[in-house]
C-alpha cells in the first residue's frame, strides 16, 4: 500500500513548495517540532501519504545536521536547508545528480582523489525499496543514467556489495569501487586472522556494516564500538546517521565514555538499511544520557586547608558538574556512585558537598569516600527532564597544624547507574 500510495504524489500533480523557518523552529520543543514538520508534509502531500515517524525522524537530521544538507522523501519529495529556511517541493529524480558530486568531494578531501563517481556494475533491478517506506535502499541510480551508484548488488542476492552507505545517507562509505578497480575501506574485516570481524562488521548478514565502523577508511574504528568483543556496542553511537558520536562517546579512545554517557546497554545490533535510518539503534534507546560539563574525574592533589586561604598556596578545587537526561516517556530512578582511583588522606578533613535542581539529589558537606561505594540511591528523574549536578571539594581547615594533609592526593570519578525495574 506504501507504494500506491507513493505513486499518487506525483511532480506533475502536485508543484507546491512548503518553508518551515528553521530560527523559529528551534525556539519549539522537541513535540511541537514533530508536530510541525508532520504539519508541514500533510500539507505538500495533500493527505495522499501516510506520514511516519522515520519520515520526520529524517527531516530532523536535516535541522540538525551541519553536514547533509537535503534528504529525499517518497514520491521525489526534496527537503532542502537553503539558509535559515527548510524548503519542501517535489524535484525530479535526476536531481539526486548534486548528492553524488557531494560523495565525491567527501572522498577527495579524504585524499581518495582516484574514486572515478560513477562505476558500471551491470544494469541490474534499479532503484529497489527494501522495506516498504517509498525510499530506495538497493542498487541506487543517482543521476538517472541506468547504472548503479550506491548500494549496488552485484551477484543478485538483495544485499548490497559495492559503494555502500552508511545509515541511509546516500554516499559511498564501505567496498567503494576505485578507479584501478580496487576496493577502498571493506567491510568484515579480520586484521589479527583469529576468524572474528574487526572493523565494519554486518553483525546481522544484511550487507550493511553494524559495528565497529571505520567511517573514513583509515583503518581504525570511529564509531558504534564494541571494546570487549561481547557483539554489544559499547562506545562512540552514531544514532542519527550523520557520522559523528551522540551518546557514550570516548573522545581520546582510551576505552573510557568521556561525554553524553548512559550505562544503558545497547544491544540492537540492526541493520543498515534505511527501515529507521539509523542503523537500528533509536535514540531513545538511551533512557538515561549523562553529559558531564568539563571533566568526569576528580584529580586534587597538593591542596592546602581552605583556612589558608590568601596565604598564597593552593586551596581552590575545580567543581565536578554534569547533568542526568530521562528521554523515556516513564519516571526512571538511578544510583550515583564513587568509584576511587586512588584517596591517601590521613584523616576526615577532605570533603565534598553535591546540590543540584529538578529534585536531584543534595547532599551537604561530608567526608569523600576511600574506597567505592553508592553515595546516593533510587534518585527519581521524571519524563523527558534533566537534574543538573555539581560536586564541590575543599580540604576543610582545622585552626590548626595539618601537614598530615598535606601532599595527598584523591582520584576518583562519579558513575550514574540506571536501575532496571
Amino acid at each position: 500500500m506504501a507504494k500506491r500510495k507513493e505513486k499518487d504524489v506525483s511532480v506533475e500533480t502536485n508543484n507546491k513548495r512548503e518553508v518551515i523557518d528553521l530560527k523559529e523552529f528551534m525556539l519549539l520543543d522537541a513535540k511541537m517540532q514533530d508536530e510541525k514538520i508532520k504539519e508541514t508534509l500533510d500539507i505538500i502531500y495533500e493527505g495522499k501519504y501516510k506520514i511516519e515517524k522515520k519520515h520526520i525522524e529524517k527531516v530532523l537530521n536535516i535541522c540538525f545536521d551541519t553536514k547533509d544538507n537535503e534528504v529525499y522523501l517518497p514520491g521525489s519529495l526534496n527537503i532542502a536547508k537553503n539558509g535559515s529556511k527548510l524548503i519542501f517541493q517535489f524535484k525530479k529524480n535526476g536531481n539526486l545528480g548534486l548528492i553524488i558530486l557531494f560523495a565525491l568531494a567527501f572522498l577527495f578531501i579524504g585524499g581518495f582523489a582516484t574514486y572515478s563517481g560513477v562505476q558500471y556494475l551491470g544494469r541490474l533491478q534499479m532503484n529497489q525499496d527494501l522495506d516498504g517506506d517509498g525510499i530506495p535502499d538497493l542498487n541506487i541510480d543517482i543521476d538517472d543514467d541506468g547504472i548503479c551508484d550506491i548500494n549496488c548488488d552485484t551477484d543478485k542476492d538483495g544485499k548490497p556489495d559495492r559503494n555502500i552507505d552508511y545509515h541511509n545517507n546516500r554516499k559511498p562509505i564501505f567496498n567503494v569501487v576505485m578507479e584501478d578497480e580496487s576496493i577502498f575501506n571493506p567491510i568484515n574485516q579480520d586484521i589479527n586472522g583469529d576468524g572474528i570481524c574487526d572493523i565494519n562488521c554486518d553483525t546481522n548478514n544484511d550487507g550493511w556494516p553494524d559495528m565497529n565502523i571505520d567511517y573514513d577508511g583509515d583503518g581504525e574504528v570511529d564509531l558504534d564500538r564494541d571494546i570487549d568483543g561481547d557483539g554489544i556496542k559499547d562506545l562512540d553511537l552514531d544514532t542519527n546517521g550523520d557520522g559523528v558520536c551522540d551518546i557514550n562517546c570516548d573522545d581520546d579512545k582510551n576505552n573510557v565514555c568521556d561525554k553524553n554517557c548512559t550505562n544503558i546497554n545497547i544491544d540492537d545490533n540492526g541493520g543498515g538499511t534505511s527501515e529507521e535510518g539509523n542503523g537500528g539503534i533509536d535514540i531513545n534507546a538511551a533512557d538515561l544520557v549523562v553529559i558531564y560539563d568539563n571533566q568526569d574525574v576528580i584529580n586534587a592533589e597538593n591542596i592546602y586547608p581552605d583556612d589558608q586561604v590568601g596565604q598564597g598556596v593552593n586551596t581552590s578545587i575545580p567543581d565536578l558538574t554534569f547533568e542526568v537526561t530521562n528521554t523515556t516517556n516513564n519516571v526512571l530512578y538511578y544510583d550515583l556512585n564513587w568509584l576511587v582511583t586512588q584517596n591517601t588522606f590521613e584523616s576526615d578533613n577532605f570533603w565534598y558537598r553535591v546540590t543540584s535542581d529538578n529534585n536531584g539529589f543534595t547532599q551537604d558537606w561530608t567526608t569523600a569516600p576511600w574506597n567505592d561505594e553508592a553515595f546516593a540511591t533510587r534518585i527519581a528523574i521524571e519524563p523527558h527532564s534533566t537534574q543538573n549536578y555539581t560536586i564541590s571539594f575543599t580540604l576543610h581547615g582545622t585552626g590548626e597544624e595539618q601537614n598530615y594533609d598535606q601532599g595527598k592526593i584523591f582520584n576518583a570519578r562519579v558513575q550514574v547507574n540506571l536501575i532496571e525495574e
